[in-house]
């Protein structure tokens, strides 16, 4: 029998019991438990997904606090991903949490993307987003990006091998990374649009963001939809 905390969303139609148990047999690996990672980690839990990884090398400062739900001022100093391990075991103890208290790498990406069915970013480095990007592929894992910038923010899903990667958005080559401004709002709604496309994905409904960027506007509360295609030659995903 199904735990009662996930009565509600299994009167969906679109998940029901069986959905239900297919979340609980799945995983997630969440790349950030910052901003993004903070909502996105309570929902995926929320929503009952079996077994969840996060990785995280930073450590909680007190200007996180404005956005970054899971960790509070007695966190301060403490490492991202532990902190959000103790929370998250409190408030889903009978899910599998797997925390990785180090940044992802071109060494290490690969192996620990292999252990997940699909793949959440949730930093704003582009270089660290283009890292897990690669390994994704190469492993033919679905990747989720969401990206925020002030009162904006995006959304994208790869599905490797049918739609562009995030090299044919951006490219390979990044200007130096600036502090970049975030409000807690926006922040929120794009990482509870990442648990969305997740939950998309790991249930195989269909995902409006595969292949499609959406722009999200905070101030006007909009949102458009932009294609993207798969770039001819890109390194990454280019036939």
């Amino acid at each position: 029998m199904l735990d009662e905390r996930y009565e509600r969303q299994t009167l969906l139609p679109e998940i029901g019991e069986a959905g239900q148990r297919r979340l609980l047999a799945s995983s997630a690996l969440v790349v950030g438990c910052g901003g993004l990672g903070s909502t996105l980690l309570y929902c995926l839990c929320g929503m009952g997904v079996g077994r969840i990884g996060f990785c995280d090398g930073d450590v909680v400062s007190r200007s996180n606090l404005n956005r970054q739900f899971l960790h509070g001022v007695s966190d301060i100093g403490r490492n991202k991903a532990q902190s959000a391990y103790e929370k998250l075991s409190m408030f889903a103890p009978e899910l599998t949490l797997e925390p990785y208290g180090f940044y992802l790498t071109v060494e290490n990406a690969g192996e620990i993307v292999s252990r997940y069915d699909v793949v959440v970013l949730a930093v704003d480095s582009l270089p660290a987003r283009l890292t897990v990007n690669r390994a994704c592929v190469q492993a033919g894992k679905p990747l989720i990006d969401g990206g925020i910038h002030g009162l904006r923010g995006t959304l994208l899903t790869v599905r490797p091998g049918r739609t562009a990667c995030l090299a044919c958005l951006y490219g390979e080559k990044h200007p130096p990374m600036k502090k970049i401004p975030s409000f807690a709002p926006v922040v929120s709604c794009i990482s509870a649009l990442e648990a969305q496309s997740a939950a998309n994905v790991l249930l195989d409904l269909p995902n409006p963001t595969d292949g499609r960027l959406l722009l999200f506007d905070g101030a006007s509360l909009t949102t458009e939809f932009v294609s993207i295609d798969r770039r001819t030659g890109c390194p990454i995903c280019g036939q």
